[in-house]
């Protein structure tokens, strides 16, 4: 039988509250946030959506298989971590910096 625990209240709580931020987001925001990157921070950021992708790919993958307690595991948790506050400052900065002006 299937128990409820705590902290998969605590789970589900924080992922609908995640799907509420991304769903508020507006459309013209995401359209010019790719160009306005592309011109701050160079090419480089070109290489950020697919280094992301592949760290969740490796994440899920280790989670399906239940290896994340392990250091590779470990590793990329701290990984998508970092690459999630990059992406949070870029957003956050471009919000605050050129989306408000108009």
């Amino acid at each position: 039988m299937f128990e409820i625990h705590s902290g998969d209240i605590v789970a589900a709580a924080l992922a609908a509250a995640g799907a509420c931020v991304l769903c508020s987001i507006p459309g013209e925001f995401l359209r010019r946030f790719p160009l306005w990157a592309v011109r701050t921070y160079g090419r480089g950021a070109l290489l950020m959506p697919f280094l992301a992708m592949m760290v969740g790919t490796w994440l899920f993958r280790l989670g399906v298989a239940g290896q994340l307690d392990t250091d590779a595991g470990q590793a990329l948790v701290v990984a998508a971590g970092f690459l999630t506050t990059l992406l949070l400052s870029a957003l956050l900065r471009f919000y605050l910096k050129e989306y408000r002006k108009r």
